[in-house]
């Protein structure tokens, strides 16, 4: 064995609030896939220690971190930068793969830096113990820096999923570090999405290579479902739903294992085409679909290439009303075309529908999604902070106050009313998790309190 000891490391010790509970699933992927050509490896959550100090590093011949986004991105190259000089440090994630030559100059200790998918690149790695012919690899040689080819996509492994057993958290619902009493895990059971929206790039990895729909087996899904301890499990998939009748079957596993979990999943609004399919995901333990609306005007849909209308949205609600589940509809605020009338209309027109959450999100820029078409020779829009995408008229503070808007406009008390009566009525969360809001809620307005007066003494 080339290596003794690797560590890897999710480098952020602040996280996005709706994040901050998941596990670091996509490292603890590359932890699975090298685990068996390695003396020892340990995965390293900064969210759950003070510091990262020498204990955590000690022994380690190989470091491996994760850098998905630019959110704390000063905090997690003084991370990196901190790693010992001599020992290699191997750089992976969606950020690292579309700003290469940005990381290495910020960080020169980084050696090498993963394109795209990790797993079988890093198993290739630690197997030869050299960069230099392993597909798929950006490294240093010496005083330049050499790109090796890409690696070609592969689909998604049976066998393959994070070994749960050598976790050093336990990893619980919580908001803002406040925990609200249930444990939390994620499963990815398939990659991809059959559907080609213009604002998404699922049918692409982070190269632009052409990813197809593939999907674990059943068997596989619940083979993995049986080592997971926690509460409330989230299928994190691209499309779960791209095969009815592989969902119809991993429902029926887990009614003959008598499992009692609470399941969460994505979800178009074609899974409403499928009521008694939708009947028995709730006696399964089912109990939240998250589902992409995007718009409350047809001209966006039609726009985005989402294949339906407002019209079908409200058919398809009628349905899911009776599915006993909380449903929340994702919106994009600041969608071309667009004015601050339409975009307001989000929160009526969720209300008229029967969504019982919202999140309304910021339009943002995916590199080998559609939009890069929509932008060609459009002046009036423009790539900004965090690849969000604005417009002369409706720059950053414009749609921060149409985003907060929307939201408070939605959430008033009559709808955290209903949907608080709505989980208590189908066990979501249940009575724990609302004791744990209400213990925690003064903390909560305390830290907006505290938030609100900050943002006061910014503006004077």
């Amino acid at each position: 064995m080339s290596y003794r000891k690797v560590v890897c490391i999710y480098p952020y010790y602040r996280e996005v609030p709706i994040y901050e509970f998941f596990p670091p699933l996509g490292l603890e992927y590359i932890a699975a896939a090298i685990e068996n050509e390695v003396g020892e490896v340990c995965v390293i959550d900064l969210r759950y220690e003070k510091r990262f100090d020498e204990d955590l590093r000690a022994g380690a011949d190989l470091f491996l971190v994760s850098v998905n986004w630019p959110y704390e991105l000063d905090s997690v190259c003084e991370v990196i930068r901190s790693l010992p000089a001599g020992t290699m440090t191997v750089v992976g994630g969606r950020f690292a793969t579309e700003n290469i030559e940005d990381l290495f100059a910020r960080c020169p200790n980084i050696d090498v830096i993963v394109r795209g998918d990790g797993e079988d690149t890093m198993r290739e790695l630690v197997r030869t113990g050299s960069p230099a012919n392993v597909a798929g690899l950006t490294w240093r040689d010496g005083g330049r820096v050499v790109h090796n080819p890409d690696r070609a996509l592969t689909t998604i492994s049976d066998t393959l999923y994070p070994n749960r057993g050598k976790r050093r958290y336990r990893y619980r619902i919580s908001y803002r570090n406040i925990g609200l009493g249930y444990s939390f895990d994620s499963l990815l059971s398939s990659q991809g999405c059959p559907f080609n929206c213009k604002f998404c790039s699922f049918k692409t990895n982070t190269l632009g290579q052409k990813r197809d729909w593939s999907a674990r087996t059943p068997e596989s899904v619940m083979k993995e479902l049986g080592e997971i301890d926690a509460k409330v499990v989230a299928f994190i998939d691209d499309n779960f739903f791209a095969d009815i009748r592989r969902v119809d079957r991993i429902c029926d596993l887990i009614l003959e294992a008598k499992m009692k979990k609470i399941f969460l999943a994505n979800a178009r609004i074609s899974i409403a085409n499928h009521p008694d399919l939708l009947k028995k995901m709730h006696r399964a333990g089912f109990r939240l679909l998250m589902i992409g609306l995007e718009s409350a005007q047809d001209k966006s849909l039609k726009l985005l290439n989402k294949g339906f209308k407002t019209e079908d949205v409200k058919k398809a609600f009628a349905v899911l009303h009776k599915s006993n589940m909380l449903t929340n509809g994702y919106f994009i605020v600041g969608l071309f075309g667009e004015s601050e009338k339409e975009m307001l209309e989000i929160a009526p027109y969720a209300r008229e529908i029967g969504v019982d959450l919202i999140s309304p999100n910021r339009l943002r820029y995916e590199k080998y999604s559609g939009l890069a078409k929509l932008l060609e020779g459009n002046d009036e829009y423009y790539i900004g902070d965090g690849n969000r995408i604005y417009s002369k008229r409706y720059g950053p503070a414009e749609i921060n106050r149409i985003v907060k808007r929307i939201s408070s406009e939605f959430f008033d008390a009559r709808q955290v009313f209903a949907i608080v009566r709505k989980g208590l009525r189908i066990g979501f969360p249940g009575w724990r998790f609302y004791g744990h809001l209400i213990a925690a809620l003064p903390r909560i307005l305390a830290r907006a309190r505290r938030r609100k007066k900050r943002a006061a003494c910014a503006a004077a």
